[in-house]
């Protein structure tokens, strides 16, 4: 079964889960990298709460060649961020199998797994799966951060959903 692994990272956890997954099912990763750095949060953030896209770096959306697509993205104010909305406005996953895992700092979140349920579904795709993963704490806000210990457990889980015939996860 070959696998891609499409992830954008701003603050690195969603970077260490997807390389960890990657390497976990022998797996192709891809990073979109945003023309934007984002470094202002709420800038950032407010292009997330209007569900902008972003200009992406050397975008690639061809798929062809893989079976499985997992789609890696931080939530940001409940949205996704402005990278994975391009990714899925513009890529065909006309049947593909998709996972979807999404990164937060609140952990999950029913609103956006809906939306990019939805958004891979209307580019044609067989969503398996929507993960939710407790992130980084990088908003400098009180409160719980994953270690990166954590986060390679997570990928191994992951790795572990993606192994099950027809998983079906939430």
């Amino acid at each position: 079964m070959a696998t891609l692994v499409v992830y954008y990272s701003r603050s690195g956890s969603t970077k260490t889960v997807a390389a960890a997954l990657a390497r976990g099912v022998g797996g192709t990763l891809r990073e979109l990298v945003d023309t934007n750095a984002r470094t202002n949060l709420v800038v950032a953030a407010i292009a997330a709460l209007f569900r902008r896209s972003a200009r992406l770096v050397g975008p690639d959306y061809d798929v062809a060649g893989y079976e499985t697509v997992v789609i890696m993205t931080p939530i940001w104010v409940g949205n996704p961020t402005p990278a994975a909305n391009t990714f899925l406005r513009t890529v065909d996953l006309t049947g593909k199998k998709v996972l979807i895992v999404a990164l937060g700092e609140s952990g999950e979140n029913l609103g956006t797994s809906s939306r990019l349920e939805k958004m891979a579904r209307d580019r044609g795709g067989q969503v398996i799966g929507v993960h939710h993963i407790h992130g980084l704490n990088s908003s400098g806000k009180a409160g719980p951060s994953a270690t990166a210990e954590e986060l390679q457990g997570q990928a191994q889980h992951l790795a572990d959903v993606l192994r099950e015939p027809h998983s079906q996860e939430s």
